[in-house]
């Protein structure tokens, strides 16, 4: 299922609903099966990023995006996924922890013993656990404008985590300044989407004023939906 990519309407800001008091907490977008509505939120997350930070992240914290095309130029400072990841773990702690008591967890630490028989340590970026709750609900797997051999290695890395975690959901989340990536757009095998790997690609300028996503992921009737070049900001 092909659903539309018209403009989106910029949704309340996270950081204005601070303001306000905590018995009038932001409701959680939530499907027909009730279970969160993890596509949703993510995009009212990325829409809250501060603007500044991400566009400081490509002059202050950076890495090169090699030979990935960033304004038809090889080797342009980009931001870290470090960058990424400190502001959508602010944004949903502030919201969904702070008003809802949901667990946020950043860079959870795993062992695994891989094939070399050796201990290797794995860190998991986030985690969504809805309280009261016995199990995750989301494991979020983030990169920073990848190639597609990065892309391939965190399409398999990530069931590594899920095997010991046991989340309700897999999401990997690709930001990356490499324009055509919403549009020339590079997904996981079958194999994996069967297995339950969801993917968002979002594009965004230097100064984090334009952001386009792509995604394809499973509904709450299992059914695969793709969303492409949707405008967020």
């Amino acid at each position: 299922m092909l659903v539309s990519s018209a403009p989106v309407a910029k949704k309340r800001s996270i950081g204005k609903v601070l303001d306000i008091p905590v018995e009038l907490p932001v409701d959680i977008p939530l499907r027909n099966d009730s279970s969160i509505d993890v596509l949703d939120i993510l995009k009212t997350a990325v829409r809250d990023f501060n603007q500044g930070t991400i566009a400081l992240g490509s002059s202050c914290s950076y890495k090169s995006s090699n030979h990935i095309y960033v304004n038809s130029e090889h080797f342009i400072k980009v931001p870290r996924e470090s960058i990424y990841d400190a502001e959508i773990y602010q944004v949903l702690a502030n919201w969904l922890r702070k008003f809802h008591d949901f667990e946020i967890t950043g860079q959870w630490y795993l062992e695994q013993v891989c094939d070399d028989g050796d201990y290797h340590h794995l860190y998991c970026d986030l985690t969504i656990k809805k309280p009261d709750s016995s199990y995750l609900e989301d494991l979020l797997e983030l990169l920073a404008t990848a190639s597609i051999p990065k892309l391939e290695g965190h399409f398999k890395q990530v069931f590594k985590y899920e095997e010991q975690l046991h989340p309700q959901e897999i999401w990997i989340i690709h930001f990356s300044r490499e324009y055509y990536i919403v549009t020339n757009l590079y997904w996981p095998s079958e194999k994996l989407q069967e297995k339950g790997l969801n993917v968002i690609h979002f594009w965004h300028d230097r100064d984090f004023k334009n952001v386009q996503m792509s995604a394809r992921f499973r509904d709450s009737s299992d059914k695969y939906c793709e969303i492409i070049d949707e405008i967020i900001l």
